[in-house]
Parts: C-alpha cells; sequence; structure tokens
C-alpha cells in the first residue's frame, strides 16, 4: 500500500512487554543528600526497563526480576575556585525480565469521597492560624531557641 507518493505504508507492529534500554538521570540525592555544592557527571546513564503494550488496560508490564548493579560516578565540588574529584557509588536497577500482571484495583480516591469534600469545606471556614513571616527563612531550632530562650 502506498500514500500519495512512493513512501510504503507500513503496518502496525505492537510494542510487546519487554525489557528495554533508558536513559535514567543520576540525581544529586542518590550521590550525596547532605550537600549541594557539587555536580555528577556522567548526569546520566542507560538502564534496562521494562515498557511495552499488554492485550488489555487491566494488566501492566512489569519487571519479574530485577538486578542492583552498582556504578562508579565523578562528585566534583567546587573548592576555593578549583575542581575537586571524587568518586562516588551509585546502585541502580536493571529489568531482567517482564510480563504482563494484572493492574491492583484501585481504592476509591480519598479526594472524592462525599466526607472528604464536607471535611475539607468545613476546614476552609476554619480560622487559619497566621505564621510569624519575620522567621519563616529561620529554619534551624537551635538559632530559634537562641532568638527566644524558653
Amino acid at each position: 500500500i502506498f500514500l500519495g507518493g512512493a513512501e510504503p505504508i507500513e503496518p502496525a507492529v505492537i510494542a510487546e512487554c519487554k525489557t528495554r534500554s533508558e536513559v535514567f538521570e543520576i540525581s544529586r540525592s542518590m550521590v550525596d543528600s547532605t550537600n549541594a555544592n557539587f555536580i555528577v557527571w556522567p548526569p546520566c546513564v542507560e538502564v534496562q526497563r521494562c515498557t511495552g503494550c499488554c492485550n488489555t488496560r487491566t494488566v501492566q508490564c512489569r519487571p519479574t526480576q530485577v538486578r542492583v548493579r552498582h556504578i562508579q560516578v565523578n562528585k566534583i565540588e567546587v573548592a576555593e575556585q578549583k575542581p575537586v574529584f571524587n568518586k562516588a557509588i551509585v546502585a541502580l536497577e536493571d529489568h531482567l525480565a517482564c510480563r504482563c500482571d494484572p493492574v491492583s484495583p484501585r481504592l476509591p480516591s480519598r479526594g472524592n469521597s462525599r466526607e472528604h469534600r464536607a471535611r475539607a469545606r468545613a476546614h476552609r471556614l476554619l480560622p487559619q492560624k497566621r505564621k510569624h513571616r519575620k522567621f519563616k527563612h529561620v529554619h534551624d531550632k537551635k538559632a530559634l531557641k537562641e532568638i527566644f530562650p524558653a
């Protein structure tokens, strides 16, 4: 079959449920959750993940076998305007095998129940406490105790 020109029309082929390479971004929190003054190199890597279609919406492509793989990345900090290179180990999860599994039945959403909507409406009508905006930027409880001794 041809459409208007010389380009043939191909039949659609389902993207079956199987492992495929995906790009995974390595977040800084995976390397160090206590410090934000660094960059990670490389910023992304390839992982194997289960993706694809199943026959109906009642089943979903899910992993049946996974493997944790540890990789070494560079953690580059800037100290005294010079880069400091350190190594860090990050755990990644690769999917090894997949299958179409039934989707677990959804529980009724709390946000849609009549009782939940009534409670939310009542809460909006209650007077709200105002936070001290003057000290909003102070997150350290010790510093607040020093400012306001008990």
